[in-house]
């Protein structure tokens, strides 16, 4: 998959830049949309009495998202490595529990038992370390598209620039002000493209958001259902819904790798698509 605009590079999202060209057509656009390099700077409208942040913020510059978006595709598909390496080891120990609640005790034997254990337990921390890191990426590459649409809309933001980051952790908040943030995001990305793109979020976005927050919550029931879990019937049920939340967790990061794969190749397509684009780049 080659780069659109020269070619010959490898482009980092489907019909989108390769790393230079991406670089070079978002450092050409400046905060002002439309404005034209003879034209010179133009100052943006006075903020309106509602706007919660200053649309004139030194973040209102354009700036390529592409590497922000090979990170995080790239931490979260560690995330479904680290899953796989725990669906692998629940399926073990729930064999085992099975075992050892049907009655049949004749494969037993303490350092099976140990092993499996140890196994587990490595493959919660990589499910962990994965987890972190893939965050980090993530909102990284969130910040990055957030403020590419305040440039591209001072105003079609109804959210300040500090929840693209905090709106992820601070409760009650977090159910909502992520997915709200996406959609402002997306309706400035897309606006001038055809229409069917901007219809697109809808399902690119909340396939996403709903996703993670099932994962959330099946993974507090299942963590907690298997800690408290004392006997050999409560483990291979507890182990079991565990399997189910790593299998969740799987398809909550591919849905997530969409969703920046979209967002970021529609920011392309949209400076690809300002007629001055070519011009400034030269």
């Amino acid at each position: 998959m080659l780069c659109r605009k020269c070619g010959k590079s490898h482009a980092l999202v489907e019909d989108g830049l390769c790393a230079a060209c991406a670089d070079a057509a978002f450092a050409a656009l400046k905060a002002a949309p439309g404005s034209r390099k003879d034209e010179g700077e133009r100052p943006l409208p006075p903020p309106l009495p509602s706007a919660p942040y200053d649309p004139t913020a030194r973040f209102s510059l354009l700036r390529s998202p592409n590497g922000f978006a090979t990170a995080a595709v790239v931490l979260l598909c560690l995330v479904i490595v680290a899953d796989l390496g725990s669906v692998a080891a629940g399926v073990a120990e729930y064999r085992f529990a099975s075992d050892l609640a049907s009655g049949d005790w004749s494969g037993f034997s303490e350092s099976d038992l140990d092993r499996v254990d140890d196994l587990y337990t490595l493959a919660g921390r990589a499910q962990m370390l994965t987890l972190v890191a893939a965050a980090i990426g993530f909102i990284a590459w969130f910040l990055r598209v957030r403020d590419n649409a305040h440039a591209l809309a001072p105003f079609g933001q109804s959210k300040a620039r500090a929840w693209a980051i905090f709106g992820f952790f601070v409760p009650v908040v977090c159910l909502w002000f992520p997915r709200r943030i996406a959609h402002d995001t997306w309706q400035a990305s897309a606006d001038g493209l055809d229409f069917s793109r901007k219809e697109a979020r809808v399902g690119s976005i909340d396939r996403w958001w709903f996703l993670w927050l099932l994962n959330l919550l099946l993974g507090w029931t299942a963590n907690r259902s298997y800690n408290d879990a004392e006997s050999i019937d409560a483990i291979k049920s507890a182990t079991g819904a565990l399997i189910f939340s790593d299998a969740v967790d799987i398809v909550s990061a591919v849905a997530a790798i969409l969703f920046v794969r979209a967002l970021t190749r529609l920011q392309n397509l949209r400076v690809l698509g300002r007629p001055t684009m070519d011009a400034r780049a030269a």
